[in-house]
């Protein structure tokens, strides 16, 4: 019996990591985003991951790595930068300007789980607006870049900005 359960325990853990395949999804370094975002003054969204994430990889594959998406982000005038939790890479912390990790940010962000999504608004000097631990669907992360491009994160909620028919 003990040996069964030890097989599904087993199973369980290693179901949420991906044995084997390896991720692109850090080979861009996310300081060179994040100084663009400071010095032009856009929104910044800064997505937390590690490497085995299961939902951090559905993200990229249905999300972030859609052209439709890509296109969304650039209309809306937005940057993204992936911030690997368990990564040595120097980057900004855009609130304060101070350097460190990757991984000294996520514990700054006090960011538990994966994907973290985070954004910062130029508006408010960086001040974080959004903080969300978890997945977000593609129409629901469309939808939400366009409430950030069209600055309507300033004056209503998101869900009276959907419920408005996109509009302020």
């Amino acid at each position: 019996m003990r040996k069964i359960l030890l097989f599904f325990i087993s199973v369980f853990l290693l179901a949420g990591c991906q044995s084997g395949e390896k991720s692109s999804k850090f080979t861009v370094d996310p300081e060179p985003i994040i100084q663009d975002a400071l010095k032009n003054k856009k929104v910044l969204i800064l997505i937390f991951e590690s490497e085995d994430c299961t939902y951090c990889t559905k993200l990229h594959k249905e999300v972030l790595d859609q052209p439709d998406f890509k296109e969304k982000k650039i209309k809306n005038n937005i940057n993204i930068g992936i911030i690997n939790v368990y990564g040595d890479r120097m980057v900004t912390d855009p609130e304060t300007g101070a350097k460190m990790e990757e991984s000294a940010l996520a514990a700054a962000y006090r960011v538990t789980g994966y994907p973290t999504i985070i954004v910062f608004d130029p508006k408010q000097n960086f001040k974080v607006i959004f903080y969300n631990p978890g997945y977000i669907p593609k129409k629901d992360f469309m939808d939400f870049l366009d409430y950030l491009g069209s600055g309507c994160y300033q004056k209503i909620k998101f869900d009276e900005y959907v419920e408005n028919g996109k509009k302020c």
